[in-house]
């Protein structure tokens, strides 16, 4: 099976309030950048055959550039658009709309250019692959989500697993989530109300441990899921 693995990243956040906190992250730009070769080298090696696809949305350094397109198959940065009303949505209080509107673009960039995948496997920038990774659990034609403390009303979304059929639809949903977006609902609200709208049969929700570390960034706290 071809994997297309996303990876959504900022690495250089603006110094703006989100709707639940003041701090955007307490990590710098270079940080944040060693973070996120930390995700790609992790996929790399826990997901076979598989191609990555990075969005990004931030000014670049020559170096950081360079890195991200030498090491990822399809790159993509927002800001280098100059488009004015897309960056400013990275930048509102809302990240439900920064990730929301990341996802819409890359996964249109997908199908636009026709690039040919089994599987899309989201990961968010800044978290990695440990070795309590399982990927034979995902090794199949289902959709893998986790739950978040087996909450049905929030769906983990720092990392999942569709299928192709699967991403057409969160691709079509996530078109219609304006309004969602505009109230900063939570974006692991937004997804299990995704889920919960569409057929579960091909649905399988993995019960164990995801095998993912990182940093949140508004705080710096370690986790280990």
């Amino acid at each position: 099976m071809e994997n297309i693995v996303l990876i959504t990243s900022i690495i250089d956040t603006p110094n703006l309030p989100l709707s639940y906190t003041n701090c955007r992250s307490v990590f710098d730009k270079a940080e944040r950048f060693e973070q996120t070769k930390k995700t790609i080298e992790s996929i790399r090696l826990k997901i076979p055959n598989s191609k990555i696809l990075l969005i990004e949305c931030s000014l670049l350094s020559d170096s950081e550039r360079s890195y991200f397109l030498e090491n990822t198959n399809y790159f993509l940065n927002i800001y280098d658009s100059k488009n004015e009303n897309l960056i400013k949505r990275m930048y509102t209080p809302s990240k439900s709309m920064g990730e929301g509107t990341m996802t819409i673009l890359a996964l249109k960039f997908l199908f636009d250019n026709n690039i040919q995948f089994d599987n899309l496997f989201k990961i968010s920038g800044r978290y990695w692959l440990n070795d309590n990774f399982k990927h034979e659990l995902y090794n199949n034609t289902r959709s893998c989500i986790h739950k978040i403390n087996n909450d049905p009303d929030n769906a983990f979304t720092c990392f999942y697993k569709l299928s192709k059929d699967f991403t057409i639809l969160w691709l079509e949903y996530l078109g219609n989530s304006e309004s969602e977006f505009l109230n900063c609902i939570g974006y692991e609200v937004i997804f299990a109300n995704f889920l919960k709208d569409n057929d579960n049969t091909n649905l399988n929700i993995v019960k164990e441990k995801v095998g993912i570390n990182g940093y949140v960034t508004v705080c710096g706290t370690f986790i280990d899921m």
